[in-house]
């Protein structure tokens, strides 16, 4: 069953369970005094996907870490979009690595390190850490060029943490400052992928922001957007829920696209302009649709969504003249993780988090998060 709400007050007071005890802080980096020292564990828990729809909670090995590797205890994990997109069974033809079934999935959490292999110095057991999932080698032409989302050579965690333990190298490995909450830095990831889709655009102070689709990449962008200044935002989305949560947040407008012209509105608050730049965050048509409907002449069209690779859209070229609009896609990550890190205690993120669940209930959170009736679903592995 889903946990409370409660889940941040005690995440700052105890990482429990395994012999994780209080939280210290260790000049700039949250430390879980470990006391007594717990041995390694050889088996953990862990959610599997065997393909569409058939998710199985197992008992899997896990090795001690090898060189350059960091065993980590996982503290919260977080369902994401393209989660849900295995799940549903969608093909991926592009970027996406290759997945052979049964594999386990999750890619957003923060954990606390439990041991360290061969040559890793600068971590230590009760270190408190989030994970960037994907890295680039850093040393190839497309790395150079300082596109490190489409190294050919990256990367990639071998086994993902819907599990109790994983292991993982020591690159992908990122120390939470002091003033961190586990529970909240479990959104490092996704929010690192709003901040480089803002990277690619220029999304000025006093700007009209409009998003499409307010699930946790939307919302994200909600906050970012305020954050560097944006004069309005609004916020189209049909699932009242989540509507209800863009509000909370801040959103100054908050559309019902069945009810609601997001472009009507857009040019209304915009002395007939439109928004200087429009988000796509819901992975469907008619969230791109409203997105270039509602932008001004020579503006953007942001797409932060993971479309289905099966869907089409029809464009008229001449709108590219006559308007001079652009649409700018964006990618994962590229060096944007350790500042996604920093912004974490500087947005209003809590409300993202609508709902935990534990492991044992794996495909009972799945299903959660693929209703829609909240935001953020992460599962609670401290105890």
């Amino acid at each position: 069953m889903p946990r409370g709400s409660d889940g941040s007050t005690r995440v700052s007071a105890a990482l429990e369970g395994d012999g994780l005890h209080r939280l210290e802080r260790l000049g700039s980096v949250r430390r879980v005094a470990m006391t007594p020292k717990p041995p390694l564990a050889q088996q953990t828990r862990a959610a599997v996907l065997y393909g569409p729809g058939d998710l199985r909670v197992e008992t899997l090995d896990v090795p001690p870490p090898g060189p350059d590797e960091v065993r980590l205890q996982v503290a919260f994990s977080g369902i994401c979009g393209t989660d849900l997109h295995y799940w549903d069974g969608w093909k991926f033809d592009a970027w996406f690595p290759e997945r052979s079934d049964p594999w386990v999935p999750g890619h957003e959490f923060s954990a606390a390190v439990q041991a360290v292999g061969p040559g890793v110095d600068d971590l230590a057991p009760g270190d408190l850490v989030v994970v960037e999932p994907n890295t680039g080698c850093e040393d190839c032409p497309t790395c150079d060029r300082g596109l490190v989302n489409f190294c050919p050579n990256k990367a990639i965690m071998a086994r993902g943490a819907w599990a109790d333990h994983v292991n993982v190298g020591r690159r992908h490995v990122f120390p939470l400052p002091g003033a961190a909450d586990p529970r909240l830095a479990s959104l490092t990831e996704p929010l690192a992928c709003v901040v480089r889709g803002f990277d690619r655009v220029t999304a000025a102070p006093g700007d009209t922001v409009l998003i499409a689709g307010a699930g946790p990449i939307g919302l994200l962008a909600l906050q970012l957007a305020k954050h560097q200044g944006a004069a309005q935002t609004l916020v189209s989305e049909p699932i009242a829920a989540r509507r209800a949560l863009a509000d909370t947040l801040g959103a100054d407008h908050v559309l019902d696209p069945a009810e609601d012209d997001p472009a009507a509105a857009a040019r209304d608050l915009t002395n007939g302009g439109g928004a200087d730049v429009t988000i796509e965050a819901a992975g469907a048509n008619a969230a791109l649709q409203a997105c270039l409907d509602s932008v001004r002449d020579s503006g953007v069209v942001l797409i932060l969504s993971v479309g289905n690779p099966a869907a089409r859209f029809d464009l008229r070229p001449f709108d590219f003249f006559a308007r001079e609009i652009s649409i700018i896609g964006s990618n994962t990550r590229v060096h944007t993780f350790q500042r996604a890190l920093d912004l974490i205690p500087r947005l209003n993120l809590a409300p993202i988090i609508t709902h935990e669940f534990d492991l044992a209930d794996a495909a009972a959170a799945v299903q959660t998060a693929k209703s829609g009736q909240g935001a953020k679903v992460i599962f609670d592995l401290r105890a």
